[in-house]
């Protein structure tokens, strides 16, 4: 028993060396500045593997990076904006202009979340109105790459890339589930007023012809591989997440594999003690990967803050540059490195590292300038 749990202990070169390979469809954990898995991520940017397929929901910090170093081949994501400067993250835009990304595909980020819940409880679709009415139902780029659909054999032309981006239905319960409606007791009371377009709703007959209320379908994710972030990891792979989770746990439980990078490895017994904060079951977890510091610069809630003057400074030295500038810049802050410690200590340095360590009543460092 102990050798099996052992074995799920390993560096970020190991990790990345047996579960991540060329063209693997992989899922990164986090939300915008926050928990972003970013040791693993530099350690594919070492090992130099590409053609990668990138999904993710909120935020563009590692992917950002793995766009700068020319690693990411088909995108599958919800927001492409950088904090700290750039509306839409730079070297991702470069590449899609370019072409080195060579497909986007586009959700919105609820209805991406919904596709995790549907993959996580092996389900075969989620519902979803969010979307309905906006422009990302016109597009379907791997549609259009004809990545959808079965080939010959009756499989699937991709494991990753469902038959349909989405479905549309008429409301099979005639539009019961919508508010407000009206009780015997008089007006509905609940606080819930989400459906303020109602009578729209029940009128459209977009989509479908059929007059009355509409909803669209999502498939599940369903990636290869999956990582994420978090404070404590048991040494059998018991996960406790604090702060905001974001779509980590939905997410994290929809992929094959899963790699869980943590500020500090330790017994099972200090996560038993309150076990109704752990979120993950160890039996889902394929590697653990102990890296202090390592979702630099984003944030990790009760560890250390996000590094605003990172965003700003990359900002100055990246936005507008060729594509030559920013693989060079890429190679020489990660990809010249043995591995996170010499990243963090030669490239970052531990004076700026314990500088952004959180206040204990606070969660976070209320003494960091921030937006100047």
């Amino acid at each position: 028993m102990n050798s099996d749990i052992n074995k799920k202990v390993m560096t970020a070169q190991e990790a990345v060396n047996r579960f991540i390979k060329p063209g693997t469809h992989i899922a990164f954990g986090g939300f915008t500045i926050l928990r972003r898995p970013m040791a693993i991520a530099r350690e594919i940017v070492r090992q130099g593997i590409g053609d990668l397929f990138v999904t993710m929901n909120g935020g563009t910090l590692v992917e950002e990076m793995l766009a700068g170093a020319g690693l990411i081949k088909w995108l599958e994501t919800t927001y492409l904006g950088l904090e700290g400067g750039m509306p839409v993250a730079y070297a991702m835009r470069q590449g899609i202009e370019m072409g080195n990304i060579e497909l986007v595909e586009d959700y919105s980020n609820w209805s991406f979340a919904q596709r995790t819940l549907a993959g996580k409880y092996g389900l075969p679709f989620m519902p979803c109105m969010g979307d309905l009415g906006s422009d990302i139902l016109n597009y379907d780029t791997f549609g259009k790459a004809g990545l959808r659909g079965r080939n010959e054999k009756g499989e699937f032309i991709h494991p990753g890339i469902p038959p349909k981006k989405y479905e549309v239905i008429d409301d099979p319960f005639e539009g019961f589930g919508l508010r407000p409606r009206r009780f015997n007791a008089g007006e509905d009371t609940c606080g819930n007023r989400t459906n303020a377009y109602r009578d729209g709703k029940i009128k459209s007959d977009k989509y479908t012809g059929k007059e009355g209320v509409k909803v669209l379908l999502v498939p599940p994710l369903l990636p290869e591989v999956c990582v994420i972030h978090a404070q404590r990891v048991a040494i059998d792979g018991t996960v406790r997440i604090e702060g905001l989770i974001g779509p980590d746990i939905d997410q994290s439980l929809c992929g094959r594999v899963l790699i869980v990078e943590c500020e500090r490895i330790c017994s099972p017994e200090e996560l038993r003690a309150v076990p109704e904060h752990n979120q993950i079951a160890s039996h889902f977890v394929h590697a653990i990967v102990e890296q202090p510091f390592g979702a630099y610069p984003s944030a990790v809630p009760n560890y250390y803050d996000y590094d605003y003057a990172w965003f700003k400074q990359y900002v100055k030295e990246i936005n507008h540059q060729p594509v030559e500038k920013v693989r060079e810049f890429w190679q020489e802050h990660v990809g010249n490195t043995t591995d996170d410690w010499e990243y963090l200590y030669n490239r970052v340095g531990m004076e700026k590292l314990f500088s952004l360590r959180t206040k204990p009543e606070y969660h976070y460092n209320p003494e960091i300038d921030r937006f100047k």
